[in-house]
Parts: C-alpha cells; sequence; structure tokens
C-alpha cells in the first residue's frame, strides 16, 4: 500500500512539474495498474472509506470557495439559464438519437438521453481543474457548477416521466402473475 501510494503522489508530483494538474498523474497511475480483483478490492476496502468521508467533502467544499453570487445576476442567470438548456437538450437529444439508431423505442430512447444527462464527479474535477488553471472564471464555473447539479437532480423526476412507474402492488402482482 505504501509503494502504490508513493507512486501515485510521484506521478501526480511530475505531472504538476510539467504544468499539468496533479490529477492527470494520478489518474495515468491509476490507468497503468494491474486489473487484479484483489488489488482492487484491497484498495477499495482502504481507500473508499477515507474518499467518501475526508476527500470528496472536501473537494466539494474547495469548489464552493470557487463560485461566486454574480453569476446569478443580470445577464449571469440568462446565460446559467442558456447553458443549463443547451446542456440538457444536447445531452438528451443526442443520448436518445443514439438509442432509436440502435432500434430503442422512444420511450426507451428518452429514457437513456435522461440518464446520459447525469452529469457525474468526473465533470466536477475537471470544471474545478478549468478554474485552477484560469481557464474560466468564477462566474463560468458558477453556471456550469450549477448545470450539473441541475441536470443530475432532474435525471429521477425524467426516468419517471419518460418510462413510469407503477404503483408497487401492481408490479408486485404482475411478477407473480402465472402465464
Amino acid at each position: 500500500m505504501a509503494s502504490l501510494m508513493i507512486g501515485l503522489l510521484v506521478t501526480a508530483l511530475a505531472t504538476e512539474w510539467l504544468h499539468l494538474h496533479a490529477v492527470f498523474g494520478a489518474f495515468l497511475f491509476g490507468a497503468c495498474l494491474p486489473r487484479d480483483d484483489r488489488l482492487l478490492k484491497s484498495l477499495s476496502e482502504r481507500i473508499e472509506p477515507i474518499s467518501i468521508v475526508v476527500l470528496m467533502p472536501l473537494f466539494f467544499a474547495l469548489a464552493g470557495l470557487g463560485t461566486t453570487s454574480s453569476a446569478f445576476s443580470g445577464a449571469g442567470f440568462g446565460a446559467m439559464m442558456l447553458i443549463l438548456a443547451v446542456a440538457a437538450f444536447g445531452k438528451i437529444a443526442g443520448g436518445a438519437v443514439g438509442a432509436r439508431m440502435a432500434g430503442y423505442g422512444w420511450r426507451d430512447s428518452l429514457a437513456t438521453g435522461s440518464l446520459m444527462n447525469a452529469r457525474g464527479l468526473m465533470e466536477l474535477i475537471v470544471m474545478k481543474i478549468g478554474l485552477d488553471a484560469g481557464l474560466i472564471g468564477p462566474e463560468l464555473f458558477t453556471m456550469l457548477l450549477v448545470m450539473a447539479l441541475a441536470t443530475t437532480a432532474m435525471t429521477g423526476p425524467l426516468i419517471n416521466l419518460f418510462i413510469g412507474r407503477k404503483a408497487p402492488a401492481v408490479a408486485d402482482a404482475a411478477a407473480h402473475a402465472k402465464p
């Protein structure tokens, strides 16, 4: 475990020395690790609790420090709504068209697009890197952060809208019905 942590930190330091973000070195190190189930289980047991309890809240707190309230006023609010609309439409339409081309019906295709609409933690990391590198400003970072959170939050309601949800009693009766 110590040699893995040293390797991780050395590659992160190397990419930082090359004027890239340290996360790229950490990712590269992880990508080079062998795909062994025992290693994966061991790392998950040891690192996952620390990641979830300490590192993830720390990341979100640091990301929150990069936000600004000026993104919610005047033209900034309109730009944020435009970003949200374009991001949601693009992901839902793109996912739906791809699923439709694969032969799925419209309801399943729109549900697939809705699932594609959810932004993950990786997008937040990329946005934070862009903010730290000066590629985007605090206003755009705030708009993108709100977009990522809103599109992720809308996933469940959109799935219910497109697929629908059966009442539990109806679903149980249908599952236990004899053919």
